[in-house]
């Protein structure tokens, strides 16, 4: 065998599918119980069982991933960290930004999270001008004097954010290297090369951010790719990053900002690959596990932002756009004072987890409360991977919550689910209705352990009229992992009027950037016929504040410039339902993705071997709300061929999720064992 190996961590349990080149079958589907306090023993048990089943020479490609990044913020748990500034600009990282966003009605709006005490910053001599120009050399003495101090504080890594250095990086490097000389141990962080761009106070805070996670990440790192390779010799190991793409560790090493969003992204990709194969354009992607539920919008493509916050830090670096909202089956439910059912954004994780996962859990989850309808199965989950104690459910709903609320634990289990399907459906319009994309438009695909089990109650909600399951959903991220590329990014402030600017000025200075990011791939051992580049560009009206990313080609003529131009304005018109055709239009950030192809798997076809419809293997008591308790046939997903149909109310299980289909709802079993679902009209 030649396996590739896709490996997401989530907060509940760590999923593991592996593909076989020279089949072209998917031959391991695994989920391991999730262990935040230490991942590394679970990368170890995963890694010892492939290599006792398949042998230390069978695995070549392992693509993983983590939530190391994000957990360190979240949890407060990076290192001791410094700033140098330039001189004047010691505050910039405190003062921040006037605008609270969502919170701008609120007059006790928390500021942003500094990472490091106002002492551990210090200003140094040196000045460019916006242009890059040296007007006040570096001074040496002011660097090796900040050093000195904040090595007396204990500082594992220093940031080094400068004034205009995305114009000219000299300054910052130079400091780098007295740094790293006086004090060769100590992490350094550049915000030439975490965020080459400008806006002050949003490049120090991300430089600051990839320093306080630097050590731990890097070591995090360093520790995976040590235990795989030592297991695996012929294995290339790989890290997803949060803009889709996936990187090593030598790339990740000094810029872990990149994978803050690592672990929810891979999802996404996978969809917008399977949605290709499909020849489905739009997709609403819902990935639901335990702990929480990530949701996508891709219009034909998958979009991206470059801000976002994690834990009350601000971070300016290049991801998928991915709503998160505290929702999955370990979503506890609770009645607070007033009487009102409220459910998550706490869980109860892996440990203790739900009622009935019988591991010291008491609370009630959605997993409980779909128990208790009847939607899970009562006896065990992942196909008889798991027992439940059924028992256990019903008590947790009947003394939190139906007790207190006055009804029967159906009514309140009802009532759990009802809750979070609302937070997930206002979740979904923010990220479709708001944005002035239709729904009705789009087809959801739902994946993780709990995506498939409320994705039908989810869709009607939402007015979604089409659903697709992939094959084994509740490993789908995993599977992800396995169709994406590697990516490597530059970026570039570089003020620039379109209408005064020349098709050479243009080309140079993207094809600077492209030269940079395919000699990176190069060093990765990317043939030439493996590498290409995709350019945008980061366009505004004259006088706005913030610009939008635009995507074009080779720029040879005038006529591509007006084209270029004719593209904004049909993206803003897009995405603000306006645009000011006669307004002058500036180009202000550069960007260049290089991209290293990696072979995809094949989703083979798959002929029918009986002409009869499989019997379902149980009948189950569902409850469906208004619809009534229904009698409910339970399929077996393996049992189920192409060309099979269904209408619903009927349950799908399999070893990765359950599918519930409610009643009126038809299914379509597809050439690839993918199901096709149809909501009825309203």
């Amino acid at each position: 065998m030649s396996l590739r190996i896709g490996i997401d961590v989530g907060g509940t349990f760590t999923d593991v599918t592996g593909f076989d080149d020279r089949s072209g079958e998917i031959v391991l589907i695994r989920k391991y119980a999730s262990n935040p306090a230490a991942p590394m023993t679970v990368m170890a048990r995963i890694a010892a069982d492939l290599a006792a089943e398949y042998g230390p020479e069978s695995v070549s490609l392992v693509l993983h991933g983590s939530t190391a990044a994000l957990n360190t913020l979240l949890e407060d748990k990076g290192v001791k960290v410094g700033l140098l500034t330039t001189d004047g600009f010691r505050d910039v990282y405190e003062i921040g930004r006037q605008w609270r966003g969502d919170e701008v009605f609120n007059i006790f709006a928390p500021a942003p999270k500094m990472l490091l005490q106002r002492r551990s910053i210090f200003e140094v001599r040196g000045r460019l001008d916006p242009r890059g120009e040296i007007v006040t050399p570096l001074n040496r003495e002011d660097v090796e004097r900040a050093v000195a101090a904040l090595l007396a504080q204990s500082v594992e890594a220093i940031a080094i954010a400068f004034l205009f250095s995305y114009a000219n990086p000299a300054q910052e490097r130079e400091a780098a290297e007295i740094v790293r000389s006086l004090a060769p141990g100590l992490f350094v962080s550049l915000s030439s090369e975490v965020n080459p761009e400008w806006r002050e106070y949003e490049r120090t805070a991300s430089t600051v951010a990839n320093a306080y996670i630097g050590p731990p990440v890097a070591r995090y790192l360093q520790q995976l790719e040590a235990l795989l390779l030592g297991t695996f010799p012929q294995c290339r190991a790989l890290m997803m990053k949060s803009d889709g793409g996936a990187g090593s560790a030598a790339m990740l090493a000094q810029r872990p900002i990149q994978t803050v969003m690592s672990g929810p992204v891979a999802g996404v990709i996978g969809s917008r690959y399977l949605g290709d194969l499909k020849q489905v354009e739009n997709l609403i992607t819902f990935d639901a596990g335990g702990t929480s539920s990530d949701m996508a919008v891709i219009p034909g493509r998958p979009q991206f932002r470059s801000e976002v916050s994690v834990g009350r830090h601000p971070l300016r670096t290049q991801t998928v756009d991915i709503d998160t909202i505290g929702a999955g089956g370990g979503s506890i439910a609770a009645v607070e004072l007033s009487g009102v059912l409220k459910v998550g954004p706490r869980s109860a994780g892996a440990v203790p987890g739900p009622a009935c996962y019988g591991r010291g859990g008491t609370e009630p989850t959605l997993t409980d409360a779909l128990v208790v309808l009847g939607h899970l199965s009562p006896t065990d989950l992942l196909q008889g991977g798991m027992a439940l104690d059924h028992d256990a459910s019903w008590t947790a709903v009947r003394t939190h919550l139906s007790d207190r609320l006055g009804m029967s634990e159906t009514e309140a289990a009802w009532g759990v689910l009802t809750v979070l399907v609302n937070n997930c459906v206002t979740a979904m319009r923010t990220i479709t209705v708001e944005r002035g994309y239709d729904p009705r438009e789009f087809t959801l695909v739902p994946f993780g352990g709990m995506g498939p089990a409320i994705a039908g109650r989810i869709a009607a909600e939402l007015g979604v009229r089409r659903l697709l399951v992939p094959r084994d959903p509740g490993t789908f991220s995993a599977w992800g992992m396995l169709v994406t590329d590697v990516h490597q990014e530059r970026s570039q402030t570089r003020l620039t009027a379109l209408d005064d600017t020349t098709p050479e000025d243009v080309e140079a200075i993207f094809a600077g950037m492209e030269a940079e990011v395919l000699a990176d791939l190069a060093r990765e051992n990317f043939p030439p016929e493996r590498l290409r580049t995709l350019r945008f560009a980061g366009m505004r009206y004259r006088g706005q504040s913030y610009e939008m990313a635009v995507p074009l080609g080779h720029v040879a003529t005038r006529e591509d410039l007006a084209e270029l131009g004719q593209r904004f304005h049909t993206a803003h018109q897009r995405r603000y339902g306006h645009s000011a055709e006669g307004e002058r239009i500036d180009i202000v950030t550069f960007k260049v993705t290089g991209i290293g192809g990696i072979d995809k798997p094949v989703l083979r076809t798959v002929a029918r071997h009986s002409a009869a419809m499989a019997a379902p293997i149980a009948i189950r008591a569902v409850e469906f709300g208004p619809a009534g308790r229904s009698d409910t046939p339970v399929y077996r997903r393996a049992d189920l061929q192409p060309g099979d149909e269904l209408v619903g109310p009927a349950i799908l299980e399999e070893p990765t999720s359950t599918v519930v289909l409610y009643p009126g709802q038809r299914l379509l079993v597809d050439a690839m064992l993918n199901l096709e679902i149809e909501l009825p009209h309203r």
